[in-house]
């Protein structure tokens, strides 16, 4: 079996759990068809099972289901990412707008076509355990804003009995401004509202979860998945190459592969034949290359060549974003007029301890690896 990644608490519970446990969702014998240039890391979403309402909706039946929020965990955990082909179109009805208008509910309709909410279809992917991906079907999800505006205001109306009398809680729907209020705040969210409830469904297939819980099943507080991500060694190695490749200049993918591991032999016949050999007395001349196998490069080439590599990945944050740009440009101008950036100290060591502060909010296996610079 692969070697397991996460807190080994975490992953001994999930290894020792017994046949039918609806909190553990790890397929353990299927990892064993894992690629060496993926790991597995195993976690836990936590929450009280004295309070599951904080986390669960009770859906009646004593049957409990993840909240919202959890579910967003969940997928997290499970390493799920939404599709990018979302569909959204409007829902559009005839209704009688008579509960808007406040209308006697014996009065003749009043029907008007309208926009009443949206429709979102959209899936999510996954990756397996063999290193392939899985699509979800397409899950679609509908927020009607006005069903759900016409029952908030009937409630009201139940218990002030026609606004007759005073309710528990102050009015909130008692005039026709109001209720044409509610429904332009509830439509600005119908989007969001129903792409969230689309995605949530997504993640329940994915995760693998069971259409609802007992009580009984979470007594234990954590749900355990398994979340397949390209392994620490891989990253490492890429970005040596990558490191090695733009030390010499090589800043083309699509040359540097082939440059960096031999010859090109993919090029085109046209510019082969166009190609002058080169004198015999070059191929037979005694080697000379022992200067040229991988010079470490100078210090500031190579900070250079790392935060090139961190800001191609889009690993800055918001905050270091502006100090990053300002410290490449300083290399950049030092480098093409041969200057020592290092033999500037004071600006060397402020260049170092912001790469180190960036360095910290990067995972590890997304951190080029190089020398200490100060």
């Amino acid at each position: 079996m692969s070697k397991l990644f996460g807190d080994n608490r975490v992953i001994n519970e999930a290894q020792n759990a017994t046949p039918g446990d609806r909190s553990v969702y790890i397929n353990f014998e299927a990892l064993n068809n894992l690629p060496d240039q993926y790991e597995p890391f195993i976690s836990e979403v936590k929450f009280d099972p004295l309070r599951l309402a904080d986390n669960f909706s009770d859906v009646g039946g004593g049957t409990w289901m993840p909240s919202t929020q959890l579910m967003y965990k969940i997928g997290e955990a499970c390493g799920i990412s939404g599709g990018q082909n979302s569909i959204t179109e409007p829902i559009v009805e005839e209704i009688d707008i008579n509960p808007m208008l406040m209308k006697p509910i014996d009065a003749a309709p009043t029907y008007r076509k309208m926009n009443v909410g949206r429709r979102v279809s959209k899936f999510s992917e996954r990756m397996q355990e063999d290193g392939t991906f899985i699509k979800s079907s397409v899950c679609t999800s509908e927020y009607n804003v006005w069903e759900r505006c016409v029952e908030a205001w009937s409630k009201e109306e139940m218990y002030t009995n026609g606004y007759t009398k005073a309710g528990k809680y102050d009015n909130k729907y008692d005039n026709q401004y109001k209720r044409k209020a509610h429904f332009d705040g509830e439509m600005k969210f119908a989007h969001a509202k129903a792409e969230t409830k689309a995605h949530c469904k997504t993640i329940r297939e994915l995760a693998g979860l069971v259409t609802g819980y007992k009580q009984a099943d979470l007594q234990k507080g954590r749900l355990i998945f398994a979340k397949i991500r390209r392994s620490r060694e891989i990253l490492k190695a890429e970005s040596a190459a990558r490191l090695s490749a733009m030390s010499r200049g090589l800043t083309d993918n699509r040359q540097s592969v082939p440059l960096l591991f031999g010859s090109n032999e993919q090029s085109e016949p046209e510019t082969m034949t166009n190609v002058t050999p080169e004198p015999e007395v070059v191929f037979n001349a005694p080697p000379q290359v022992e200067h040229e196998q991988n010079p470490l490069p100078p210090k500031q080439e190579e900070m250079l060549a790392v935060l090139r590599q961190y800001e191609s990945d889009n690993l800055f944050t918001p905050s270091f974003k502006d100090p990053a740009e300002k410290i490449m440009k300083w290399l950049k101008d030092n480098i093409d007029k041969n200057i020592n950036a290092e033999l500037d100290k004071s600006t060397w060591e402020r260049a170092s301890g912001i790469l180190s502060r960036i360095e910290a909010t990067i995972p590890e296996q997304g951190r080029v690896t190089h020398r200490e610079m100060i």
